[in-house]
């Protein structure tokens, strides 16, 4: 370089044309990952020109990814930024490929609510060092508490009932429940322990009832201080109410600690999720073990 003058990673473009050439599709995943991780830490640009759905599928979710569709009009060449969900599909069907065979979750958490979703995917990123993406390695879904009773798993050949099987909408589930227990000696629910059963009959499964009683109770008073502002906050205990019902007249945590009857789940859900790390929140009722088990799961659907 003249006038000894080096330049960094970042004044570079790279250049890479169809790598996934007589490369297996889960090496082209690990490959991609690579040149995403590079790209980020050194600040630079990159362009790859592909055939492969399968790029499509994994910078689907990168915000700092962009595809140009380039087609031919006329004798010319027209490029066009694709954003739109409905034009990735259409550049799938360009590409061969069904859109059942991409833009589709690898494996479906299933949750109660929304707020579940966010405590969910705030542990998965904890847990997995940022390595894992809702939208590209999982996704989660709603099943809405008491409708529960009304789906089933298993094997799809087997079954006989007139209930909905999730295993046809993803044979990879990871289904989350309440515990809803008041104490050591309370009995599951009736459909929480079917639902037990049946995961444990099927091998792409697996079924995460709480050791708590609902998801709330794994927050610690010192993140409750930050997001209400007040001090010396307990910690939830693992099978107290931390809302309140109407069904008996336990005082709830929320009550006796904060004065408050219902407060909004899911403005709670967004403040806490901020102050969450894996240090205050490995110790809450063997929760680090259970993440660790369920990001092996989401690992193992994306292989």
């Amino acid at each position: 370089m003249k006038n000894g003058n080096k330049r960094t990673r970042d004044q570079f473009v790279f250049a890479f044309e169809e790598l996934e050439n007589n490369l297996h599709p889960a090496l082209l995943r690990r490959l991609f990952q690579y040149l995403l991780d590079y790209v980020r830490r050194e600040k630079c640009m990159l362009f790859l020109t592909t055939h492969s759905s399968v790029a499509l599928d994994f910078f689907g979710p990168c915000d700092d990814a962009q595809f140009i569709h380039v087609s031919r009009k006329d004798d010319t060449s027209v490029a066009k930024v694709v954003n739109a969900h409905f034009d990735k599909l259409g550049v799938l069907s360009e590409l061969g490929a069904k859109p059942s065979d991409l833009l589709q979750a690898n494996g479906i958490i299933w949750v109660e609510g929304p707020s579940d979703r966010i405590y969910l995917n705030k542990w998965i990123q904890l847990f997995s060092d940022g390595g894992l993406q809702e939208g590209r390695d999982y996704q989660c879904a709603f099943y809405g508490g008491a409708l529960l009773a009304d789906v089933e798993v298993k094997d799809p050949a087997a079954q006989v009932d007139e209930m909905v099987n999730l295993i046809r909408v993803n044979p990879n589930i990871i289904l989350v429940c309440d515990s809803d227990r008041t104490s050591e000696d309370t009995p599951l629910k009736d459909a929480v322990a079917r639902i037990e059963q049946e995961c444990k009959g099927v091998n792409c499964a697996m079924n995460w009832i709480l050791n708590a009683k609902e998801i709330e109770n794994y927050l610690p008073g010192s993140i409750l201080e930050k997001v209400y502002g007040k001090t010396n906050l307990p910690d939830p205990d693992q099978l107290k109410r931390f809302f309140r019902s109407k069904k008996d007249g336990e005082t709830s945590y929320l009550e006796k600690e904060l004065g408050r009857k219902s407060p909004q789940k899911m403005d709670l859900a967004l403040k806490a999720s901020r102050l969450m790390t894996k240090e205050n929140m490995s110790e809450r009722f063997g929760l680090a073990e259970k993440m660790t088990e369920i990001v092996a799961k989401i690992r193992e659907w994306n292989r």
